[in-house]
């Protein structure tokens, strides 16, 4: 009786263990699983889109630079702003770019954004057909020596003229005397004397053009242009 006794007590013991280790498990399963919904639901939501970007972007922005190809010793500034008028462009956007013997060969011209660039290519070919847009750069831009329409170029010099002689064939003019600057450059017939003055501004430099040229220094014709 007493060994059926401790059987049946053993045999309680071992299921009574089995429930308590199971429950334990169970315990452990449900903690981990709440532990991952947790995880899973406190997660920040990834953006796609914000990682996804376009490897290639055509700027809308930023400064663009054209030449103006086909202009002439009398095209003006204000010829091409007139042209160029769905690009807003200033006075400050353009630079006549002149070889060395002071014929332009383009004016570049600084655009805003690549719109302006765009609206600058319409305008030529719709209305001037005189002339042509080609690319350039910053580095063209800075080369460049801005005259502002200030300076007036005077061609034909005599070799023997000298400084007080110019002054006297700008006499009523307004000018810098002290800027005048008298070289040398290679023409179609030979060597050309010419002078180089700055006036007060722009409208001064138009006025001293219109008193002066084809006037004479000594016996030679001068010729007078005002450089943009």
């Amino acid at each position: 009786m007493n060994l059926l006794h401790n059987t049946v007590r053993s045999s309680s013991t071992y299921l009574m263990r089995n429930v308590y280790q199971h429950h334990g498990l169970r315990s452990l399963l449900s903690s981990s699983a709440s532990l991952r919904r947790f995880s899973t639901e406190s997660a920040p939501p990834t953006n796609q889109s914000s990682s996804t970007k376009p490897l290639f972007e055509t700027p809308s922005s930023g400064l663009v630079y054209g030449k103006l190809v086909g202009i002439t010793k009398n095209t003006l500034k204000s010829d091409v702003l007139s042209l160029f008028e769905e690009s807003k462009l200033s006075s400050d956007d353009l630079k006549v770019d002149y070889n060395p013997s002071y014929s332009p060969t383009g004016m570049i011209v600084q655009f805003s954004s690549r719109s302006a660039y765009d609206a600058a290519l319409r305008a030529v070919a719709k209305k001037g057909r005189l002339y042509r847009m080609e690319r350039a750069d910053r580095a063209n831009w800075d080369y460049i020596q801005p005259y502002d329409g200030k300076y007036v170029l005077l061609q034909g010099i005599p070799p023997n003229a000298n400084f007080e002689d110019i002054e006297r064939f700008l006499a009523g003019c307004e000018y810098d005397a002290s800027s005048i600057r008298l070289f040398f450059r290679q023409g179609a017939s030979g060597p050309t004397r010419m002078a180089l003055v700055r006036c007060v501004s722009p409208t001064a430099a138009m006025s001293a053009m219109m008193i002066t040229n084809r006037g004479f220094c000594f016996n030679n014709q001068i010729l007078v242009n005002v450089l943009q």
